[in-house]
């Protein structure tokens, strides 16, 4: 074979051949291509060109395009704490029971009445746990499969019981109501289409009740509700706020707003000030309600190592329940990202791509397990499998000192929404977890 002095590119192509031999090789054969070099580069040259143009047609369609899903993540860093003196690490929580372990669905918050625990789950029901029974009192929504069909449900997340012997729900597609313990009949005082500064209850979270019958609570968002936490999360959106309503004049007023996720809030125990569990933060406020300082907010605790979820009176202070706990040795993928917003922006509207498809394709599939993957996929719930899990409760005081602290290294118990003490014991809600915890002190 006469070798020519330029270059050509050698191209080997192989194919099957029946009742052939080629060289040693039976049923195939080699065939060397000589392609001139100007016409290869030229040929690589529009490739390139063709998919460069395709490429950023689609990032700039995915980045920008009005008619995909509105999110604009926000860049932020916080700090932690280390796992030392009152937070050093230990296995407390591990020794946790698991009550009615895949019979309760999401027990979220926990109220205690006549030597009865209530308690809000996933299906929109609010039941009586007593003598080892679990009894379904009211329901805030209609019966209806989950989770594709939650808003239907209903959703009761925070609740209390009232000075007038009522217990009081917020729920985060319907709005706050009261129930009376013992007929379980449901009012809807204050319905979730009630706007509040031009923004109806988008969000409505958790709440607490002065002795004048004010409720304050939180309305997590203005943009995003339950079924889009994961992007509420995901943005680091500050459409939150604080509302008081005076159960007796209607009355409805914006405390505080452009929190990022507020969540749990307790009255501090002289009435004076409330506290405000802001997630995305990881910190908790102190608003100033009464006195020389009403109106003021000021931080009561910041640089948690986990997202604060409810706060609930303790025998000494306030606990707190949290998702789940890392220092800055350990960060979650979340914390790593949260700086990279335009690789934040980009995956989201993939994911909403992917998420929106996927529920199109199951309504027209109709399968029942198809629907509840394709929910749980558009709303991001398999990023919190993702997670390394680290379960932490905490007791602070009236300063926001940490008085101490119970973990669950392994995860074995985590993913905590609130803390209930009583007789002894901690009762421990979770908006995901299927059972209600419990801890003797």
């Amino acid at each position: 074979m006469k070798r020519e002095k330029r270059r050509s590119q050698l191209i080997f192509t192989a194919g099957l051949e029946k009742g052939n031999k080629t060289g040693n090789m039976k049923g195939i054969s080699v065939h060397l291509i000589y392609v001139e070099p100007a016409s290869f580069i030229l040929t690589m040259k529009v490739w390139m060109k063709r998919t460069l143009v395709c490429l950023t047609t689609l990032y700039l369609f995915l980045m920008y395009s009005p008619i995909l899903l509105d999110i604009k993540p926000k860049a932020y860093s916080l700090p932690f704490r280390n796992f030392s003196g009152s937070l050093a690490e230990n296995h407390k929580l591990d020794q946790t029971e698991h009550l009615f372990e895949g019979i309760l669905e999401g027990p979220e918050s926990i109220v205690f009445h006549e030597g009865a625990l209530y308690t809000g789950l996933a299906d929109g029901r609010i039941v009586r746990i007593e003598d080892g029974k679990i009894i379904t009192v009211a329901r805030t929504g209609e019966p209806c499969e989950l989770p594709h069909e939650e808003r239907k449900c209903g959703r009761p997340l925070g609740m209390r019981k009232g000075k007038d012997g009522l217990l009081y729900i917020c729920d985060a597609f319907y709005g706050i109501f009261t129930m009376n313990f013992t007929t379980g009949a449901l009012q809807n005082i204050l319905p979730s289409s009630v706007l509040v500064a031009g923004h109806k209850l988008n969000f409505p979270d958790d709440l607490d009740i002065d002795n004048e019958g004010n409720i304050y609570f939180t309305d997590a968002s203005t943009k995003w509700d339950l079924t889009t936490i994961y992007y509420l999360m995901y943005e680091y959106e500050a459409g939150g706020r604080v509302i008081k309503y005076n159960i007796h004049s209607g009355e409805t007023k914006v405390l505080v707003s452009n929190l990022n996720f507020p969540n749990g809030v307790q009255l501090s125990r002289d009435g004076n000030s409330l506290l405000i569990c802001e997630i995305m933060n990881r910190r908790i406020l102190r608003l100033y309600i009464k006195g020389k300082q009403e109106g003021k907010v000021e931080v009561f605790a910041d640089a948690l190592p986990a997202e604060p979820d409810n706060i609930r009176p303790s025998s000494r202070g306030y606990w707190v329940g949290f998702t789940s706990a890392r220092n800055s040795t350990n960060p979650l993928l979340s914390d790593i990202v949260a700086e990279y917003t335009t690789l934040k922006r980009l995956y989201g509207r993939i994911h909403s791509i992917m998420g929106t498809l996927l529920v199109k394709i199951s309504e027209f599939v109709g399968n029942t397990a198809f629907k509840a993957f394709a929910y749980k996929f558009n709303r991001g719930d398999f990023l919190l499998s993702l997670l390394r899990l680290h379960g932490i409760v905490m007791e602070f005081n009236e300063n926001g000192e940490i008085l101490r602290s119970f973990h669950s290294p392994d995860g074995s118990t985590s993913a905590l929404s609130e803390v209930g003490e009583h007789e002894g014991f901690l009762y421990l809600g979770s908006f995901v977890n299927p059972y209600l915890g419990r801890l003797k002190l």
